[in-house]
């Protein structure tokens, strides 16, 4: 399995609870990523690191050497391990070059695990409004300087490398998170290639209900009111909404309230009525679970997103969520059973969706029970795992090294 980093971010935590799922079936599992987690994990890792000389290149802004040392390091790499299968998962955090995904196609068939747009655009891990990934993406880009950033002058050879590597390799086979993401990347670049919807597993023995006032209790939590929950790893970053949140409560009728900010990143809103308690970015998953808990809803504000891992989380423990018909978030979020869909991305639309999930909440409208069995019949950590072997199955003769 190839990726960024290991353990940090919603792609490596999928990417490692897909692991964890294949080593319990059986199988042998290797991470190779850009930056490990720093302590010793149930599969195998290497880790391919800067050395001294890739550091004074990426100074200097000399790419060639970068990707000829990163590929040659996976080559290697590739070489002693001799996989039946390579499944990559996100790249562009680490600033690896798409001709790696070449390099994998000539050891072994790979899968390419999509969980954003970046693997058929020209930079970008989502286009917002701009459809240039269709027909090619150029120095015209809306957006070079937001992350992954690239200089607008090679955003056009970046999209024609995308191409030429997924030409040269027919037989790669895309998963994508939700059936929104499959759409857009059979649109795009993968419009010849197999590609398939797989939905992101959550572990269902850690994620899951517990009783609400002892959570409560637990984060010191006392209000009659209604208690919503804002997650994200950084609240400053753009696609994740959290500015437009800020602007709806302004226009939010129910009180009192109470948001539990989880992440990096300052939030506040001027409203004595309504309560702020910032908790940080929290990193162990069991205090999640009791955050999880203590909330009467999860509201996601993201303006783009694909299949957010805490929105699933949130449904395990059995917490509704409020937020806008954007990319796969509708799959997950079905009004009347796991949530609250706002009519349009608008800070408006958002206070009338929370108000209405406010309004419902006070009544005694319960959904703990429907996102907790919807989780389970379709998004366990196991079913998820299975579904890969199933494909690995599909396009290799043996599966016993992943």
């Amino acid at each position: 399995m190839l990726s960024d980093f290991e353990m940090r971010g919603g792609a490596a935590i999928a990417a490692s609870r897909l692991a964890a799922g294949l080593l319990r079936a059986g199988h042998q599992v290797t991470r190779i990523v850009k930056s490990d987690a720093g302590r010793a994990q149930a599969w195998d890792t290497v880790c391919l690191a800067d050395t001294l000389a890739d550091k004074l290149a990426r100074r200097a802004g000399v790419s060639f050497w970068l990707e000829a040392s990163v590929t040659a390091k996976l080559q290697r790499a590739l070489g002693k391990l001799g996989p039946d299968v390579v499944n990559i998962h996100n790249l562009h955090s680490a600033s690896w070059p798409m001709a790696m995904a070449g390099v994998c196609g000539a050891h072994a068939p790979v899968i390419w695990s999509l969980h954003d747009m970046w693997s058929f655009t020209g930079r970008c891990a989502y286009s917002d409004a701009c459809r240039k990934f269709l027909v090619g993406c150029d120095d015209a880009c809306p957006t070079p300087s937001e992350y992954p950033a690239l200089k607008p002058a090679l955003i056009g050879a970046a999209w024609k490398q995308r191409r030429a590597v997924l030409a040269a390799a027919p037989a790669m086979v895309a998963v994508t998170d939700s059936h929104w993401l499959a759409k857009e990347a059979k649109l795009g670049l993968w419009r010849d290639h197999r590609v398939e919807s797989i939905s992101n597993g959550v572990p269902l023995d850690l994620y899951r209900m517990t009783q609400r006032a002892v959570a409560r209790k637990s984060l010191g939590i006392s209000t009659d009111g209604v208690v919503l929950l804002v997650a994200a790893q950084r609240l400053d970053n753009r696609h994740k909404g959290v500015a437009l949140l800020v602007e709806a409560m302004q226009h939010v009728r129910h009180r009192p309230l109470t948001l539990m900010i989880q992440g990096h990143g300052d939030f506040s809103v001027e409203d004595s009525s309504i309560s702020v308690l910032p908790l940080g970015f929290i990193a162990d998953e069991a205090r999640r679970v009791q955050i999880y808990n203590a909330a009467d809803a999860l509201v996601h504000p993201a303006i783009n997103d694909n299949s957010p891992l805490v929105v699933l989380e949130a449904m395990a423990c059995g917490t509704p969520v409020i937020a806008f018909p954007i990319g796969g978030v509708p799959e997950l979020v079905r009004p009347g059973k796991t949530g609250w869909l706002a009519e349009a991305v608008s800070a408006a639309a958002l206070a009338q969706a929370i108000d209405l999930a406010a309004s419902d909440l006070a009544i005694g409208i319960d959904l703990r029970a429907t996102c907790r069995s919807i989780v389970e019949a379709e998004y366990s950590d196991v079913a998820h795992a299975q579904a890969y072997i199933n494909l690995m199955q599909s396009i290799s003769k043996t599966t016993a090294h992943v």
